[in-house]
């Protein structure tokens, strides 16, 4: 897998970084699970079409489809050829291509031909021009740009929630009281703008942080990683572990299970 961090100044507000991955065909199908994430993934996919299983229900999308934040983990099932491009966005990067409340979109992964039609059909073109990565993503951000438009309101939004997050703050009401915010207007920002409640969005990022210690530092124990990310009752970090992944801690260092236990990045 490989990351490409340089982004146009112009979208560094809205896109974190790109990804491309791509690998030999599959002869036979391998299910893994995508974890809980604090952001949108955008894919463009060039291989054989992916496949995902929540609940027992099959979702196969079109090759250029993106996932809303996730509070719970999926399966994708891998099979045939692999190839894709992803832009990950910043937190609240994705509104302003939809420009509809995100918390439409939590846990779902949906077609971006729904909801921005003139993006998606560039984004198509440009697909039948794909050569190299790099390149890609060059014709990829005139797009972009061509479609972020900005409001001042919006400007002021953002800024609120980016933030909030700079402070890392635990306690959300002394936050707003310190700010002049009230608890229910930054609720209704991060609602719209990102999907989830800043509670909610604190505990999936604490989440993804904890289960990266767990996959790519295999030697420490699980109860230093769990008091590291603020987990201090051990039945408390064992049922929210379960309820993001279906797995308990142990297990889940054990098999496995995570897609990105076996992405290797160059």
């Amino acid at each position: 897998m490989q990351f490409f961090n340089k982004v146009n100044p112009l979208l560094k507000k809205f896109i974190r970084h790109y990804w491309y991955v791509s690998g030999e065909e599959r002869k036979s199908s391998n299910n893994k699970l995508l974890l809980p994430m604090d952001h949108v993934d955008l894919i463009i996919n060039m291989g054989d079409p992916f496949i995902y299983l929540r609940n027992h229900q099959i979702y196969e999308l079109e090759n250029i489809h993106f996932h809303g934040i996730r509070q719970s983990s999926l399966q994708i099932i891998e099979s045939g050829k692999i190839q894709a491009l992803g832009i990950s966005f910043t937190p609240w990067g994705f509104y302003f291509f939809t420009k509809q409340s995100m918390n439409k979109y939590v846990d779902k992964i949906v077609n971006l031909s729904y909801v921005n039609y003139l993006l998606y059909r560039d984004l198509f073109n440009y697909m039948v021009q794909f050569c190299e990565p790099l390149k890609f993503v060059k014709l990829l951000e005139t797009s972009f740009i061509k479609y972020v438009k900005v409001s001042e309101r919006e400007e002021i939004n953002c800024n609120l929630i980016k933030k909030f997050l700079q402070c890392n703050c635990s306690n959300i009401k002394d936050y707003c009281e310190v700010n002049e915010i009230s608890v229910r207007r930054l609720e209704r920002i991060f609602t719209k703008y990102i999907g989830v409640s800043p509670k909610k969005f604190m505990d999936i990022v604490r989440f993804e942080q904890c289960t990266r210690d767990i996959i790519y530092n295999n030697e420490s124990r699980l109860t230093d990683i769990s008091y590291k990310h603020g987990y201090y009752d051990q039945s408390h970090f064992v049922k929210v572990f379960k309820g993001y992944t279906y797995y308990a801690p142990r297990e889940f260092q054990l098999h496995k299970p995570a897609l990105k236990s076996y992405l290797y990045h160059k």
